[in-house]
């Protein structure tokens, strides 16, 4: 199982953006979460985000946006193996963890590929390779990226070739290979 083909590292400085996102989500009272897949989900101000992270204004302008979020794990939980239904590629970055990880599953070949989240980095994650997390102890803070485009308009590699594409054109764009 290629680890590229569950996610690719972008080359960006994400710490202001996870400082601004985290803080955002500590403060909030409870009423502002709401559920999503036995997790709990909070929306950022896009326009904020993207004020944070240029990369992501560039992103924007490739491929729409539809809306950033945090979504909260509490300890002792996990979120079942899935494949997302509708949402092709996100954008991920860990806020907050403990004890918790991220695992892209080959359940034909029984192979995995740990997604070892980095502080302060921006991944682009195939929600389409089947993945599961589980947390064991203290709340999981994530950042997400959504995109407007369904999976099948956008998949995880059109999605990267779109961004290796505007990367020659302009230069203002790398990713790790």
């Amino acid at each position: 199982m290629d680890p590229n083909e569950c996610y690719k590292e972008l080359y960006c400085d994400g710490g202001t953006l996870a400082e601004y996102a985290l803080a955002q989500s500590l403060k909030q009272d409870l009423w502002m979460w709401y559920p999503h897949f036995g997790s709990s989900v909070f929306s950022l101000d896009l326009d904020q985000v993207l004020s944070l992270c240029p990369m992501l204004e560039t992103i924007n302008n490739i491929a729409k946006i539809k809306h950033a979020i945090v979504t909260n794990m509490t300890p002792n939980d996990h979120y079942k193996l899935h494949i997302d239904e509708t949402a092709g590629p996100r954008i991920n970055m860990l806020l907050q963890s403990q004890n918790s990880f991220s695992t892209f599953i080959d359940v034909n070949n029984n192979k995995t590929v740990h997604m070892n989240y980095q502080p302060n980095k921006l991944y682009i994650f195939n929600t389409q390779v089947p993945h599961t997390i589980f947390n064991f102890e203290g709340d999981r803070y994530l950042f997400s990226i959504e995109f407007e485009e369904h999976k099948s308009v956008l998949p995880y590699r059109g999605f990267v070739k779109r961004l290796r594409r505007e990367e020659k054109l302009t230069g203002s764009l790398s990713l790790i290979h």
